[in-house]
């Protein structure tokens, strides 16, 4: 890894009270969790329109769309 990449991962854990493996985990997860997200995403628009097959940009901008109108 970088060296200035793990200054960045030191300073941001520091500053969340964290250490480095506890910010790279917590990375790693949200990371996982956002591809996971996309993946039943992209599947169920591939299924509602199953009629006419979508490029992939297509379903990245369906799913974009339907990520924006979500309230967190």
């Amino acid at each position: 890894m970088p060296a200035e990449l793990v200054a960045k991962i030191d300073r941001q854990s520091r500053l969340q009270g964290s250490n480095r493996s506890d910010f790279i985990r917590q990375a790693v997860y949200k990371q996982l969790s956002s591809l996971e997200q996309w993946q039943v995403l992209a599947s169920a628009t591939r299924v509602s329109y199953k009629d006419k097959p979508l490029t992939e940009s297509e379903v990245a901008d369906i799913v974009r769309t339907a990520r924006n109108k979500q309230t967190f």
